[in-house]
């Protein structure tokens, strides 16, 4: 029978045990984006998001002017934040 302590295990530097724990750690809810491989592809994306972003604020603006021409007094909008554009 072995006599004293057992040896420790060598432990490996902190960066191989970051790297080995991110490697096993699956993969990773939500969805992600595969970006495209043709530079066409992105533009009609972009243009298609401009529109359909210009579409809603129109559709919201005439709505407003629509309920605020019935409405004896003023009405007022609660807006969201806009989201900081540097933090990127």
């Amino acid at each position: 029978m072995a006599q004293g302590r057992p040896k420790a295990a060598p432990k490996r530097p902190k960066a191989a045990a970051a790297a080995a724990a991110r490697a096993t750690r699956g993969p990773r809810k939500g969805g992600r984006t595969i970006a495209p491989k043709k530079l066409r592809v992105i533009q009609q994306q972009k243009l298609k998001k401009r529109l359909e972003v210009g579409i809603r604020m129109r559709i919201e603006r005439e709505t407003v002017q629509r309920a605020q021409g019935g409405l004896p007094k003023k009405l007022a909008l609660v807006t969201a934040p806009a989201p900081a554009k540097d933090k990127a």
